[in-house]
């Protein structure tokens, strides 16, 4: 396994972990809300500061690489594995494994996409309302969970072979994955426009 997949691998178990403590301390606050035990366990309070504006800005600029990343394989990258198809399995095999030797580099900023939405949820920017952070972690969980059914079809057809199955499961999944990152999109902009818009109202 190359170091870049691993890093990608850690930082999707790490956004993983990060949303399911989040998870759990929402649950919390809300049971200890309703039986008025103590007060409630809150995040951090909302602020502006250079921190979570980075944290934004980052992640809408991997937010639109996603969709760029996910659209630009639907549509030029994947209809090529069929393509190839005639010219034996060789080629066929040679085309998907210069691919996969190169992609773990490519999957980085769709990985620090994730981390840095669920960051988002342990430090909150000012005017950015939660549910819209919480609405894309939940999508980046869907990307995650639908991953390995592209990835194993990609594995299948390297070692048995083109198989019109594992193409079809490939080419619905990635679409799946696609209009994920085209709904991250527009809400990472979404929480942009929120972020700075309101801020400008408040100070003028």
């Amino acid at each position: 396994m190359s170091p870049i997949f691993l890093a990608f691998l850690i930082m999707l178990a790490s956004f993983l972990l990060l949303t399911l403590a989040a998870v759990v301390r929402s649950i919390w606050s809300f049971f200890v809300r309703r039986r008025g035990q103590a007060r409630p366990v809150s995040p951090k309070p909302a602020g502006s500061s250079n921190l979570t504006d980075g944290f934004l800005l980052i992640g809408v600029a991997t937010a639109w690489y996603a969709v760029a990343m996910g659209w630009g394989g639907q549509i030029a990258f994947y209809p090529i594995y069929s393509d190839f198809v005639p010219f034996g399995q060789e080629a066929f095999r040679a085309l998907g494994h210069g691919y996969l030797s190169r992609l773990p580099i490519l999957l980085l900023p769709i990985a620090a996409m994730c981390v840095v939405w669920v960051l988002l949820l342990w430090f909150p920017s000012r005017y950015v309302p939660r549910r819209i952070v919480w609405a894309i972690v939940g999508l980046c969980v869907g990307f995650v969970a639908v991953t390995p059914l592209s990835a194993g079809a990609q594995d299948r057809m390297l070692e048995e072979g083109f198989s019109e199955g594992m193409y079809a499961q490939l080419m619905w999944s990635n679409g799946a994955r696609s209009v994920i990152f085209t709904a991250i999109g527009l809400l990472a902009l979404a929480a942009m426009r929120k972020r700075w818009a309101l801020s400008e109202s408040t100070s003028a």
